[in-house]
Protein backbone atom coordinates (compact mmCIF):
# COMPACT_ATOMS: atom_id res chain seq x y z
CA UNK A 1 0.00 0.00 0.00
CA UNK A 2 1.60 3.61 -1.16
CA UNK A 3 1.89 5.84 1.54
CA UNK A 4 -0.33 9.64 1.69
CA UNK A 5 3.12 11.86 1.44
CA UNK A 6 6.48 11.47 -0.54
CA UNK A 7 9.02 13.76 0.55
CA UNK A 8 12.04 14.95 -1.53
CA UNK A 9 15.30 16.40 -0.01
CA UNK A 10 15.59 17.95 -3.89
CA UNK A 11 19.00 17.27 -5.68
CA UNK A 12 22.38 17.82 -3.25
CA UNK A 13 25.74 17.83 -4.13
CA UNK A 14 28.69 15.77 -1.87
CA UNK A 15 31.42 17.94 -1.31
CA UNK A 16 35.13 16.22 -2.17
CA UNK A 17 35.50 17.09 1.88
CA UNK A 18 32.14 14.58 2.22
CA UNK A 19 33.13 11.28 4.47
CA UNK A 20 29.53 10.45 5.52
CA UNK A 21 25.65 11.25 4.82
CA UNK A 22 23.28 10.78 7.77
CA UNK A 23 19.61 11.32 7.71
CA UNK A 24 17.61 11.85 10.52
CA UNK A 25 14.14 11.20 11.33
CA UNK A 26 12.23 12.89 14.30
CA UNK A 27 8.20 11.47 14.85
CA UNK A 28 6.57 14.57 16.19
CA UNK A 29 3.36 13.04 16.54
CA UNK A 30 1.40 11.44 18.83
CA UNK A 31 1.07 7.63 17.50
CA UNK A 32 3.80 5.08 16.39
CA UNK A 33 4.84 6.03 12.62
CA UNK A 34 6.22 3.36 9.61
CA UNK A 35 8.32 5.06 7.05
CA UNK A 36 10.33 4.14 3.60
CA UNK A 37 13.81 6.03 2.99
CA UNK A 38 15.35 5.68 -0.05
CA UNK A 39 18.34 7.33 -1.34
CA UNK A 40 18.91 7.75 -5.93
CA UNK A 41 22.32 8.66 -7.23
CA UNK A 42 21.47 11.66 -9.81
CA UNK A 43 22.86 11.09 -12.89
CA UNK A 44 22.42 14.11 -15.53
CA UNK A 45 21.21 13.33 -18.78
CA UNK A 46 19.76 9.80 -16.91
CA UNK A 47 17.47 7.89 -14.81
CA UNK A 48 17.85 8.86 -11.20
CA UNK A 49 19.75 5.40 -9.59
CA UNK A 50 18.51 3.81 -6.11
CA UNK A 51 21.64 3.10 -4.14
CA UNK A 52 22.35 0.60 -1.95
CA UNK A 53 20.72 -0.65 0.64
CA UNK A 54 17.63 0.06 -1.44
CA UNK A 55 14.22 1.28 -0.07
CA UNK A 56 14.27 1.20 3.70
CA UNK A 57 11.55 0.38 5.89
CA UNK A 58 11.28 1.61 9.53
CA UNK A 59 8.42 2.03 12.50
CA UNK A 60 9.46 5.17 15.30
CA UNK A 61 7.66 5.86 18.05
CA UNK A 62 5.98 9.00 18.97
CA UNK A 63 9.03 11.47 20.15
CA UNK A 64 11.75 9.77 19.04
CA UNK A 65 14.11 10.31 16.23
CA UNK A 66 16.39 7.77 14.10
CA UNK A 67 19.53 8.37 11.89
CA UNK A 68 21.39 6.19 9.15
CA UNK A 69 25.36 7.20 8.52
CA UNK A 70 26.98 6.19 5.07
CA UNK A 71 30.32 6.22 4.59
CA UNK A 72 31.37 8.48 1.59
CA UNK A 73 34.13 7.05 -0.70
CA UNK A 74 35.10 5.47 -4.04
CA UNK A 75 35.21 2.13 -3.37
CA UNK A 76 32.30 -0.27 -2.18
CA UNK A 77 30.46 3.05 -0.46
CA UNK A 78 26.76 3.87 -1.01
CA UNK A 79 28.34 7.58 -1.48
CA UNK A 80 30.74 9.07 -4.51
CA UNK A 81 32.18 12.51 -3.82
CA UNK A 82 31.34 14.73 -6.28
CA UNK A 83 27.85 13.40 -7.35
CA UNK A 84 24.62 14.50 -6.73
CA UNK A 85 21.94 12.55 -4.54
CA UNK A 86 18.10 12.48 -3.63
CA UNK A 87 17.10 11.69 -0.33
CA UNK A 88 12.92 9.93 -0.63
CA UNK A 89 10.86 9.89 2.90
CA UNK A 90 7.67 8.36 2.20
CA UNK A 91 5.30 8.33 5.35
CA UNK A 92 1.70 8.56 6.10
CA UNK A 93 2.07 11.33 8.76
CA UNK A 94 3.26 14.92 7.99
CA UNK A 95 4.63 14.72 11.94
CA UNK A 96 7.44 12.88 10.54
CA UNK A 97 10.48 15.18 10.42
CA UNK A 98 13.46 14.22 7.80
CA UNK A 99 16.44 16.17 7.96
CA UNK A 100 20.02 15.23 6.04
CA UNK A 101 23.25 16.55 7.10
CA UNK A 102 26.72 15.92 5.54
CA UNK A 103 30.05 15.32 7.60
CA UNK A 104 33.73 15.56 6.68
CA UNK A 105 34.63 13.05 9.66
CA UNK A 106 32.87 10.56 11.61
CA UNK A 107 32.92 12.61 15.27
CA UNK A 108 30.11 15.13 15.88
CA UNK A 109 32.57 18.09 15.37
CA UNK A 110 32.77 17.74 11.66
CA UNK A 111 29.49 18.48 10.30
CA UNK A 112 30.21 20.69 6.48
CA UNK A 113 28.60 23.65 7.83
CA UNK A 114 25.91 24.53 4.82
CA UNK A 115 25.02 20.99 3.78
CA UNK A 116 21.88 20.64 6.33
CA UNK A 117 18.51 19.65 4.46
CA UNK A 118 15.83 20.17 7.08
CA UNK A 119 12.25 19.69 7.48
CA UNK A 120 10.94 22.71 5.83
CA UNK A 121 13.68 22.07 2.78
CA UNK A 122 11.89 18.71 2.08
CA UNK A 123 9.30 18.93 -0.38
CA UNK A 124 5.83 17.45 -0.93
CA UNK A 125 5.62 15.59 -3.95
CA UNK A 126 1.90 15.54 -5.06
CA UNK A 127 0.50 15.50 -8.41
CA UNK A 128 4.07 16.86 -10.09
CA UNK A 129 3.74 19.89 -7.97
CA UNK A 130 6.56 20.87 -5.47
CA UNK A 131 5.14 22.64 -2.21
CA UNK A 132 7.01 23.35 1.16
CA UNK A 133 6.68 21.20 3.88
CA UNK A 134 4.94 22.89 6.87
CA UNK A 135 5.59 22.36 10.27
Amino acid sequence: MPFQFTLSSGPFYLPPTAAAVDWVVLNRGIISETFQVSIFRLVIGAPKVLIPPGILSFTINSDESMHNANSVGTTGQPFTPGFSYEVVVETDNMDVLPSVHVWSGFSGDTYIAGTRIGPTDFKIISSGIWQPVST
